[in-house]
């Protein structure tokens, strides 16, 4: 072989081992990122809880709004899990259940409230809200007293140690509830909020005022 054919095979050589590397590279750079660990959201797949799948089937042939009844549904069912799962963690290190944390919770932000007031504000029936009184009351968290212009009302207050367990729990509260929407991005939380408001808002104005 003559020196000129040698540093033409040489030069192929360079030239092949250049375009084999690079290849190498491009196939190592797509299984680079075909193996990049998906983000908690990517990961996340979405998926018909099977009350909703029976729902739909239970209703086929009937003239049903599907979106309709899987936002409601689900906003049922989030509202439940949400009630439980802070009963079983944040509540029940201080012994409180919710309609009682949401009780203290009224308080705190509003200061003295009539029951007929708290009742509404905290969603439950006077009856229910007289029950919860009581063991709050029992605990020393909250106090009643008679209106001194109608005898009839009640108002009900904060005690210091009342006071002194919201402020305490509350942080406490609010990072569990920031753990369970980690998953949202903060458009999507906005997003959520917004929509959910709108919805308290059409029945407000279906129902009228209440209270």
């Amino acid at each position: 072989m003559t020196t000129k054919s040698r540093r033409n095979d040489s030069a192929t050589t360079k030239v092949g081992a250049g375009v084999d590397q690079d290849s190498d590279g491009k196939r190592r750079a797509k299984m680079s990122v075909a193996k990049k660990p998906a983000t908690k959201r990517s990961a996340t797949r979405l998926q018909k809880p099977l009350a909703e799948l029976l729902g739909e089937q239970r209703v086929a042939g009937l003239r049903i709004n599907l979106d309709s009844m899987a936002l409601v549904s689900n906003i049922h069912r989030a509202s439940g899990f949400i009630r439980e799962h802070f009963e079983r963690s944040i509540l029940a290190e201080a012994d409180l259940h919710w309609s009682a944390f949401v009780t203290l919770w009224c308080l705190w932000i509003y200061g003295e409230l009539e029951t007929r007031r708290l009742a509404l504000e905290a969603g439950v029936a006077k009856s229910t809200l007289s029950s919860i009184l009581n063991m709050l009351e029992d605990r020393k968290l909250v106090r009643r007293r008679t209106n001194e212009l109608e005898r009839r009302l009640v108002i009900v207050n904060l005690t210091a140690s009342g006071a002194e367990l919201i402020s305490a729990l509350f942080p406490k509260f609010n990072a569990e509830e920031t753990r369970i929407v980690a998953r949202l991005s903060p458009k999507q939380i906005k997003a959520a909020t917004d929509a959910i408001r709108i919805i308290l808002a059409t029945i407000n104005e279906i129902d009228g005022p209440i209270g």
